[in-house]
């Protein structure tokens, strides 16, 4: 990675919204359910599933979570009226987290409900430390009536070990991401090397567990690890699967398909793009600085 690309991707936030958003459209589907659909078609045609994130964090305004819970009840029904493969990911303040702790549990219990109603399963996003307790707490609430329910584990966070091998004791479907929130090294490792030994460590103990496991990584080396734990523990066939974002390392993503392994598709739509496309464009500073050499002609 070049120390113009570092300096471009910290200049994201600076950036005027208008070049933003001529690159968001690697990252995200659209500003609609339907473009997110056509997305999960696409994807669903190349052995690929898909789960559909409504861009939206820290809403100010309980009634803004009402209609956050009806976007994602017309997701489902729309995937399960279209025969899609696909499922949805929700963050917990876009369900009013931040703003009514028990109302934010309602709000996810009605929708995990009505997912079950028609066999369809819902992911529950981890945003940064301030609300992983809570997040948890609530995963652990639901899970107790509802098997339809995931969670996100980061493996950056120190923490991790110890909830994962609480997950691990309750079978929890548990998706393992390395974590993009910038946090304090007081509370979660700083480099490359520790996260990457955290994360298989985490992987291993919950496929281990028989747990389902979401590995969700565009990093080779991690793919890799990961693909030689699955052959060590026999395959672990119907218990895991891979996953990417939308627009990032498709070589890589199609190569995992091609190898037969199960990949879903993270596919993010709605009208809140902008905060979305920053944290992106800063965790992929070799992105940004492409997109700046093509916007001003450099090759």
């Amino acid at each position: 990675m070049s120390v113009f690309d570092r300096a471009i991707a910290e200049a994201v936030p600076r950036l005027p919204r208008a070049v933003v958003r001529q690159v968001a459209g690697r990252y995200i589907s659209g500003e609609t359910l339907e473009s997110a659909l056509a997305i999960t078609r696409r994807l669903n045609a190349a052995r690929m599933t898909t789960t559909l994130d409504h861009l939206g964090e820290n809403i100010t305004r309980l009634e803004e979570a009402q209609a956050s819970v009806d976007v994602y009840r017309r997701a489902l029904r729309e995937i399960h009226a279209r025969d899609l493969a696909g499922n949805v990911s929700i963050k917990l303040t876009n369900f009013g987290l931040r703003l009514d702790a028990r109302r934010c549990f309602e709000n996810v219990r009605a929708l995990v409900e009505e997912a079950a109603s028609r066999g369809q399963f819902v992911r529950i996003d981890m945003e940064d430390s301030s609300t992983t307790s809570e997040t948890l707490a609530i995963y652990r609430e639901l899970r107790r009536t509802h098997e339809n329910v995931g969670v996100v584990i980061q493996a950056y966070m120190r923490r991790s070990e110890e909830d994962v091998a609480a997950l691990a004791r309750m079978g929890a479907r548990v998706r393992v991401c390395k974590g993009i929130y910038r946090e304090p090294a007081a509370i979660a490792f700083q480099r490359r090397e520790e996260v990457s030994h955290h994360y298989l460590r985490l992987v291993e103990t919950l496929l281990r567990a028989d747990c389902h496991v979401a590995i969700a990584t565009h990093d080779a080396a991690l793919i890799e690890g990961s693909r030689r734990i699955l052959e060590s523990l026999g395959g672990c066939s119907g218990r895991y699967e891979f996953q990417m974002l939308l627009g990032v390392t498709e070589p890589l993503r199609d190569k995992v398909v091609a190898s037969g392994h199960p990949l879903r598709v993270y596919v993010p739509f709605g009208k809140d793009w902008y905060a979305y496309s920053i944290r992106r464009l800063r965790e992929n500073p070799r992105i940004a600085g492409h997109v700046f050499r093509a916007m001003i002609g450099i090759r």
